[in-house]
């Protein structure tokens, strides 16, 4: 029944959680989440979709989710999608603004391509914020840096990134160069969703056209001012290209909040890690405690203290965020704190001397 759909993704653990839903049901892959209505991609082609009630139990589809559907009455009306089938990965941050609520922003992704465009000096700290999130979310993330024809020192720039990508393969593109998109092309598997993540003008429509041989998404220009991008990708839609990769594009994001990590940041960073199984203490914040092997590790030159800092200020982010969503974590920290206060105020420095 889902033959046609293996191209999308489709396997035996993908039917297993079928066999949940009611007999009738279908799969189906969502290739376009809409405000209210999903396109999705069914063993008949592609069709339009929409829930069944204004108010859904369960989580709301994004696009990459394998849902379950049923079709239309007629074959012009939407098809009903019945739930989710459980994810495999999952791109989250938190939501633009003051919201407290988390978006999702693309499910089943195998890989997590960051891509940042060479036509300034790289971010650093942001590509260790994406790094950080692409880990977590369970698909393998690689960087892509793009427009390196415009690259000032272009040497200097991938190797700067390349010190920050420990585990991460890292590619280099010019649409100057159309061979640079050969070994990045080669790479994709038929079958496999590839995301692409990256602010504003960075190029990852164009990547996407490159890599599909035709104008699938459109592009725009970047601001002479600032570089920046202007958004030209409006939703988060999944294309299926000639040699069987599915490529996922996003609109560029002007930020990217983390939520809770714990995987993600411990693999964004292992070279932080590795020094801090050397500290004295297991609990060390890598702030002033003595014996902290991280603190030394800056101090002879080993660690770049711009990365600790990065470290810590995602640390702390998402310290907050486990904090907001878990009563537990909140009253950890409460009890800590009193604790401290509690050491302080008895410290014999601070006892009134008679």
């Amino acid at each position: 029944m889902t033959q046609g759909l293996r191209t999308w993704g489709w396997d035996e653990n993908w039917a297993s959680s079928l066999e949940q839903f009611d007999v009738d049901a279908e799969s189906a892959r969502v290739t376009l989440q809409h405000r209210d209505r999903w396109e999705i991609q069914t063993e008949h082609g592609p069709r339009t979709a929409r829930l069944p009630t204004a108010d859904p139990s369960g989580l709301i589809p994004v696009t990459g989710d394998w849902v379950a559907c049923t079709p239309g009455p007629s074959e012009t009306d939407p098809w009903s999608i019945l739930g989710l089938l459980p994810r495999r990965s999952v791109i989250r941050r938190g939501a633009a603004g003051e919201s407290r609520s988390a978006q999702v922003l693309a499910a089943n992704i195998d890989r997590l391509w960051i891509v940042q465009a060479l036509d300034t000096p790289p971010n650093l700290r942001s590509l260790e914020r994406y790094l950080a999130v692409g880990w977590e979310s369970g698909a393998t993330p690689d960087i892509v840096l793009t427009k390196s024809d415009l690259a000032q020192d272009r040497d200097d720039a991938v190797q700067r990134v390349r010190g920050i990508a420990f585990g991460v393969s890292l590619w280099v593109t010019s649409v100057a160069d159309p061979s640079s998109f050969e070994a990045l092309r080669a790479s994709l598997d038929a079958g496999a969703t590839v995301a692409l993540l990256g602010p504003s003008g960075a190029g990852k429509s164009t990547l996407v056209n490159r890599l599909a041989d035709a104008d699938l998404t459109r592009t725009g220009e970047v601001r002479t001012g600032d570089r920046k991008g202007r958004h030209t990708t409006t939703g988060r839609e999944l294309f299926q290209i000639h040699n069987g990769a599915l490529l996922l594009d996003t609109p560029g994001m002007r930020e990217l909040k983390v939520l809770a990590l714990d995987e993600g940041l411990d693999q964004a960073f292992p070279d932080i890690e590795e020094l801090a199984a050397q500290c004295r203490f297991r609990d060390c914040s890598h702030v002033s405690e003595p014996g902290c092997a991280v603190l030394m590790g800056v101090r002879e030159g080993r660690l770049a203290e711009d990365r600790l800092l990065s470290y810590r200020k995602l640390e702390a982010e998402a310290a907050y965020e486990r904090r907001r969503v878990d009563p537990r974590a909140r009253a950890a920290q409460v009890s800590d704190h009193k604790t401290s206060m509690k050491t302080l105020k008895y410290h014999p420095k601070h006892q009134r001397r008679d």
